[in-house]
């Protein structure tokens, strides 16, 4: 970690909000991003650099003492670095963005009143293209012969529920996000990542949630997503589509392993391995279910 001293955490620090960067599409407005970010409030700025072409880091660092720029060993997947941003966020809140979105000059004072409005894990930002068009911000799970499909629609209303957060972005509840385990690193697939999030956050009772007061403008937009079914898919599956809700419980039988195997693929020996891996993380949170998802897909009301 290079720059904004370290402060140990503290009942009365009054942090309570950070805001994380992303960072894609190279070296993007670098001064001028920082320029606008510690002018937002926010009291906790973290910037999860690449994993390469740092160079330009400590220059930043002396010129804005107020951000932390935290640089990995390796390349990680982006739910890794939100991972290692929350651990490392001083506030009770913690807003995600991208390197190419500017915030509300009002972000953090925004988010600490949302927070106060809803009880939800995550909020959801109005996205505005350069142009004032408005980006899609909500997914919604839906079935379509047999198959889970994700549809990514425009927000109606505030307090419109939405699957998971798209690109990311949004304001989160830091305690509450490591408690249900954040973003799974062992999913490197984003696409597949951002979805086990968002089911596991329902399937256990929290709620992801859109409201126009976190406002933004994305310079870039969501990049494309890789929906293949590859082996990021094969955890995905089993952490999800495969689990049944009985009882008071959630479960994964071992009746589930044929379908598991016909459907996604991979050799016998390494398939049974992780199926008994994954079995063992839903036993081990058993009691934490409160529905499994295809009781989240069914409940889904789609708004038109």
């Amino acid at each position: 970690m290079v720059g904004g001293q370290r402060v140990e955490r503290a009942v009365g620090t009054g942090r309570n909000s950070s805001l994380i960067v992303l960072h894609r599409g190279g070296k993007y407005r670098r001064f001028e991003l920082f320029d606008e970010l510690q002018r937002s409030g926010f009291e906790d700025v973290l910037s999860l650099e690449p994993h390469s072409n740092t160079y330009d880091v400590e220059a930043l660092s002396r010129q804005y003492g107020g951000v932390r720029f935290l640089i990995p060993h390796q390349r990680l997947s982006i739910g890794a670095q939100v991972n290692i941003g929350m651990q490392e966020a001083l506030g009770k809140l913690v807003c995600v963005i991208w390197n190419d979105m500017e915030l509300d000059r009002n972000g953090a004072a925004t988010a600490v009143r949302l927070a106060d409005e809803t009880d939800a894990l995550c909020i959801v930002p109005m996205m505005r293209s350069e142009r004032g068009g408005t980006i899609p911000t909500i997914a919604a799970p839906a079935i379509h012969g047999g198959r889970l499909r994700i549809l990514t629609l425009g927000p109606l209303h505030d307090g419109m529920p939405g699957l998971y957060p798209v690109d990311y972005v949004g304001l989160y509840r830091r305690k509450r996000f490591i408690g249900i385990g954040g973003y799974d690193p062992l999913i490197s697939g984003s696409y597949w990542q951002k979805i086990d999030f968002g089911l596991r956050a329902h399937m256990w009772g929290e709620q992801i949630v859109y409201h126009g007061g976190l406002r933004l403008i994305s310079h870039g937009g969501p990049e494309p997503e890789n929906t293949t079914p590859d082996e990021s898919y094969r955890r995905f599956y089993l952490k999800n589509l495969s689990v049944r809700f009985r009882g008071d419980q959630g479960c994964l039988p071992t009746s589930r392993f044929p379908a598991f195997f016909l459907k996604t693929g991979g050799g016998l020996f390494s398939s049974w391995a992780l199926f008994r891996s994954v079995q063992q993380w839903v036993f081990d949170n058993r009691y934490r279910f409160v529905q499994d998802s295809r009781r989240v897909t069914e409940l889904w009301e789609i708004d038109e």
